[in-house]
């Protein structure tokens, strides 16, 4: 009897032991995403936000490098494995669609759970599929700005309101001058990065492929023909520094190489590091594109959300975890702003104080208030599954054009190889 009741009560002891890993299970969230300055402390404190409402549940945030993080997703997805992927995972704006096209069941439709017309239209656009149906939390901004050593330009005769609604040929223009007196550079570029091309397309609300992504649209593409023509002119005028790198992109304007940097608002914290130029520099929107129907000042370069994985056993408590921080929390978001420089991608800043603070190393501009205004007017474009794809052959162009070959002549033959490689 003894025996009996030993081994009935180390069972009754087993199955509430397991009963407590379950339900301590059913109560834990893994997050995947990268950057140990942006994103990682972001999740991190949201899951601090959170926690305190929720004491019961866990969240672990794991640091991945994005080229890693996307490796995992693809090799567990390929393979079927789906038990190996977080609850909730960042991706960044440019690779989502690969996902929702390429394995539709991964990502989970969350249309009814978030309220999406709290974010501006641009990001939620990037994030949805051609049904409409939203995935993606949208999380930091990358709205572009032009970075102005405005000291240099004042040595050429140019004010802050000199960069009000100019175009690129003007802003080249300018540069010129403020060669004459300085001996800086107008611009720097890394011929293996596409961005300054990229800015330029979702200026005039356009991109490699059709809205719809289903044609490439290289040939037949004025704000990208405009972009190699004025890449073209900035190295005949000599106005262009180049370089290969993230630290030869520092150097480039830390050192004074440059008079100007046309990148995303996330560049603001590493511009800020260099504290001895305190004062020295001012925002600007970049400049227009000429003669291109739908032209704007406004553009973004990079940006990421928060999606929830559709085979979590946890997947209605990821989306709530979304849902109650980066999609509602006025004062987690608050307190990301000086922690690690974000610009939200929400439509209302009302509620964030520290958007409304004069920041003393750019002039006392109000630069949080700033981007969020240029964000709001940032054209929609669909980047689709191709855009890593015809990038690699656009770069290849860009090489041919600024060596000297016919403009018309290289995008079409960029036109048939991507439509080759893509299959469109």
């Amino acid at each position: 009897m003894k025996l009996k009741k030993a081994l009935l009560s180390a069972v009754g002891g087993t199955l509430l032991l397991g009963a407590a890993t379950a339900n301590a299970a059913d109560n834990e969230l893994k997050v995947w995403c990268w950057d140990d300055n942006f994103n990682v402390p972001a999740a991190r404190l949201a899951a601090e936000h959170y926690q305190a409402k929720h004491p019961e549940v866990t969240i672990k945030v794991e640091s991945i490098a994005q080229d890693d993080l996307m490796q995992r997703l693809n090799a567990a997805l390929g393979a079927n494995n789906t038990r190996s992927l977080p609850d909730v995972v960042l991706i960044e704006d440019y690779r989502v669609q690969n996902f929702l096209i390429g394995y539709p069941n991964f990502l989970r439709d969350i249309t009814k759970d978030i309220d999406f017309s709290n974010f501006v239209d641009y990001k939620v656009k990037a994030s949805s599929n051609a049904k409409g149906q939203h995935y993606g939390v949208p999380f930091d901004s990358g709205v572009t700005a032009t970075f102005l050593r405005m000291d240099m330009f004042e040595k050429a005769g140019y004010k802050l309101e000199d960069f009000q609604d100019i175009t690129w040929d003007q802003f080249i223009d300018m540069g010129k001058k403020v060669k004459e007196a300085t001996g800086a550079y107008l611009i720097g570029y890394d011929p293996n990065d596409m961005f300054l091309l990229h800015a330029m397309m979702q200026s005039a609300g356009v991109w490699y492929t059709n809205p719809d992504a289903t044609k490439v649209t290289v040939a037949n593409n004025p704000a990208l023909k405009e972009g190699l023509r004025l890449l073209k002119r900035l190295q005949d005028e000599d106005l262009v520094f180049y370089y290969q790198g993230w630290m030869p992109l520092l150097a480039s304007f830390q050192q004074g190489h440059v008079a100007s940097i046309v990148q995303g608002c996330w560049l603001t914290p590493t511009v800020e590091a260099d504290k001895e130029k305190s004062g020295l520099w001012r925002l600007a929107p970049i400049p227009k594109l000429s003669n291109v129907e739908g032209a704007t000042h406004y553009s973004n370069l990079g940006g990421s959300q928060w999606y929830v994985n559709a085979q979590s056993a946890q997947s209605d408590l990821a989306v709530d975890f979304l849902k109650e921080t980066f999609a509602s929390d006025a004062e987690l978001i608050n307190e990301l702003v000086p922690k690690i420089s974000l610009v939200t991608t929400w439509k209302d800043t009302s509620k964030l104080s520290n958007y409304d603070v004069s920041n003393a190393f750019f002039g006392g501009q109000k630069i949080y208030s700033l981007y969020s205004q240029w964000m709001q007017d940032v054209p929609s474009v669909n980047y689709g599954p191709h855009t890593r794809a015809i990038e690699s052959l656009v770069t290849e162009a860009v090489q041919r054009v600024l060596a000297g070959e016919d403009i018309n002549t290289v995008l079409q033959d960029t036109q048939s190889n991507a439509e080759m490689q893509v299959g469109l």
